[in-house]
């Protein structure tokens, strides 16, 4: 069988392509600029075949699925990421596609808080009315997503986030990637709809408290403001309408201790317990050990 990966360069579909050339499975992985093709293939990974496309170019999207059994779905969180989705979800359709696996989030609904999940679950419609056999993977807050926040952690070990005492069961995108290589390789014909979390709900000062306890620095959690939120966010390059968004999460999703339930599902599709933020700790300690230097923001 061959496997196309979208989004093959990124944090998930990187995970999922390296998981897949270990396993022997062909990849055709995708991605969307020369720079991050040229990275691929340094990885120097066996059967992976790296090809530059704009999937928000419906043109170019049909030919991706020559040859190919199963499709990973995973769009970055850009103004044509639902043009994207839904090319790629009717090319898979039309050519006849095995399986089709979808990364989305929870609460994904036409008026859900979050713009971000009002879009997924346009494709997961598109997805439903296409035919395909698939599975959506819905994964709680990525243990990955602190890694970006390390800038922001001052002198003293604090890292100023407005999620409050919200607990959450965070995942680590390793097993959101050994969920979607057993998902793509399987032989159901059934749908799946999964729910992913880590093992245990935290709060971030928890989380980071763990964290300090491996890498021998002591971290904590600032409770901020989503003002100030906004505007360490977009300073960092992001879009004022993407941080509105992700604002919306940590403070009125998150800090209410809604992302705090807990499934088994890492263990029950791939035979492993999902991995603790001190696994995550353990892989990142030269991240979280880089000198900090005192920020304002």
């Amino acid at each position: 069988m061959k496997v196309l990966v979208t989004g093959a360069s990124g944090t998930v579909g990187n995970l999922v392509v390296r998981r897949l050339a270990k396993q022997g499975v062909p990849v055709r992985g995708v991605v969307r600029r020369q720079q991050s093709a040229t990275a691929l293939r340094g990885q120097k990974l066996p059967d992976v075949e790296v090809v530059v496309a704009d999937l928000a170019n419906e043109a170019t999207v049909a030919p991706l699925m020559d040859g190919v059994d199963a499709v990973f779905l995973v769009a970055a969180n850009v103004p044509d990421q639902l043009d994207q989705e839904l090319f790629v979800i009717r090319a898979a359709s039309a050519a006849k596609v095995r399986r089709l696996v979808k990364l989305s989030v929870g609460g994904a609904s036409p008026d859900a808080p979050l713009a971000l999940a009002r879009v997924h679950h346009a494709a997961e419609q598109e997805l439903a009315a296409s035919g395909l056999t698939y599975t959506v993977l819905r994964p709680s807050f990525f243990m990955d997503n602190l890694l970006q926040y390390i800038p922001w952690i001052d002198s003293s070990g604090r890292l100023p986030l407005p999620t409050g005492d919200g607990a959450m069961s965070m995942i680590n995108s390793r097993d959101i990637a050994d969920v979607a290589a057993a998902e793509l390789t399987t032989d159901s014909m059934e749908n799946h709809d999964l729910a992913l979390t880590g093992p245990e709900a935290l709060t971030i000062d928890q989380a980071l408290a763990r964290v300090g306890e491996v890498t021998g620095h002591s971290l904590s959690h600032l409770d901020a403001t989503r003002e100030d939120f906004l505007r360490r966010y977009t300073a960092d390059g992001n879009t004022a309408e993407y941080a509105e968004d992700i604002a919306t999460l940590y403070d009125g999703i998150l800090r209410q201790g809604y992302g705090a339930g807990i499934t088994e599902t890492v263990e029950k599709v791939t035979g492993n317990p999902a991995r603790t933020i001190t696994d995550f700790a353990r892989d990142h300690v030269a991240d979280f050990v880089q000198t900090q230097k005192p920020t304002d923001g």
